[in-house]
């Protein structure tokens, strides 16, 4: 049974050597496996060909003569769609203000709207108090060519009798809603 030792190679130390200050740019060699192991023998490899010697072809004077050609087609879809992606959200961004602006001038006609309805409805309100006022209803009644009655007349519900006139001390304790003698 054939064991395998590696051979020492210039610039390592062996197991039991370790780097001194004649030799800094080294480490120690720690061995990766604690038994020896065995190798199989390897097959040669086949020696390549040579490339023949081939005359260079004539490129563009804009282009470096390089060795390896690089595709650049693979990157083109990638800056495509990402300029298709940022296209995208500049577009968004212009519809999302544009709709904001709009919500917003809408929100502001509604308030001036909503306030001018507030200021005519306190208008329409104070017209309608002063409407309702008695000496504005007793000034309507007269130009209308309406007088004020001289004989009141009371219908007193419990007795049914009708009371003119100025009432009695008895009739005015008839309970009507409005009337006070």
């Amino acid at each position: 049974m054939a064991t395998y030792t590696t051979p020492r190679t210039p610039g390592r130390t062996s197991p039991g050597e370790r780097p001194g200050p004649k030799d800094p740019g080294t480490r120690p060699f720690s061995p990766r496996h604690t038994r020896p192991t065995t190798r199989p023998a390897r097959p040669a490899r086949p020696a390549r060909p040579a490339r023949p010697a081939t005359k260079p072809e004539a490129r563009p004077a804009g282009r470096p003569a390089t060795g390896r050609t690089r595709a650049r087609h693979p990157r083109a879809p990638f800056i495509l769609l990402l300029v298709g992606l940022l296209g995208g959200a500049l577009v968004s961004l212009l519809v999302i203000s544009t709709t904001l602006a709009e919500g917003s001038y809408r929100i502001t006609s509604l308030q001036q709207q909503n306030a001018n309805l507030a200021k005519q409805e306190q208008l329409l309100t104070q017209q309608v108090a002063q409407a309702s006022s008695p000496a504005q209803i007793a000034q309507e009644a007269e130009q209308l060519g309406m007088r004020p009655n001289q004989q009141l007349q009371f219908i007193n519900l419990k007795t049914g009798k009708v009371v003119s006139g100025h009432p009695s001390s008895a009739d005015s304790q008839i309970n009507v809603p409005g009337y006070t003698p």
